[in-house]
């Protein structure tokens, strides 16, 4: 029998993002949940509105329907989320798993993590020219397709970054400003940590600082970019398969 792979995509995607990733899991036997978060992708919930909390309460809320645990899978933001989730229903989580995610510690959030390390993704953009495009409102913010291009999807064909980059939406401000509230459970659950050396988003400087700073029971490497789902999917597939 499979495992339950409960995969939580990260800032300005969608379920969608898995869709090479899915198959192959799927393939092998296992059981694949892909939601997407409010007001991402399918879900119409007005994005402005949402925060860190409400996407945690999210998966916690549809992990509780399953009868079997889960493997709670993070890529980049969705790190914070399945943290968070984490710690409302530890009960229904095999492990946790971050790809190229981001790996908080109590009272963190998403903005002060990306701080700690410099040039911060926001300098790196400002430096090449580009910059989060705001909301008028202030409340959400997205990333040109360029940016994605040279940043996010640095390790795909740039035709085929452009299609992907054109799937993209706004991001909740709040949700990557709102800090976890972890517990003493965060700590229990068994954790991977899947790097990506190539990564211009989430520095491999700072995905070493969060693995150094919060145990993982087991650290795999991939050389790739953020979004190895997209460039190396039989690859991460193989580390999924060997939890």
């Amino acid at each position: 029998m499979g495992n339950t792979f409960f995969l939580v995509h990260g800032a300005w995607t969608g379920g969608w993002c898995w869709e090479k990733l899915r198959p192959l899991l799927e393939a092998e036997g296992h059981n694949v949940i892909a939601p997407d978060m409010p007001g991402h992708g399918e879900n119409r919930l007005p994005i402005a509105e949402q925060n860190l909390e409400k996407y945690a309460h999210t998966v916690e809320s549809l992990i509780a329907q399953l009868d079997e645990s889960v493997i709670l899978v993070g890529h980049s933001f969705g790190g914070m989320i399945t943290s968070q989730a984490a710690c409302y229903i530890p009960n229904k989580i095999k492990k946790l798993v971050y790809i190229a995610a981001f790996l908080p510690r109590d009272d963190q959030s998403c903005v002060s993590i990306t701080k700690s390390i410099k040039p911060t993704f926001h300098e790196k953009l400002i430096a090449y020219g580009y910059d989060f495009i705001m909301s008028a409102d202030g409340k959400t913010s997205m990333l040109t397709p360029n940016a994605c291009i040279d940043f996010v999807f640095n390790d795909i064909p740039k035709d085929s970054a452009l299609v992907i980059a054109e799937r993209l939406s706004p991001e909740s401000n709040k949700a990557q400003q709102q800090a976890v509230v972890l517990n003493d459970k965060f700590s229990d659950i068994p954790k991977a940590y899947v790097r990506c050396v190539l990564d211009q988003t989430v520095d491999i400087r700072l995905q070493d600082k969060m693995i150094a700073e919060t145990y993982c029971d087991e650290v795999y490497t991939l050389k790739t970019g953020h979004c190895p789902f997209e460039s190396a999917p039989h690859s991460l597939a193989d580390i999924l398969f060997s939890l």
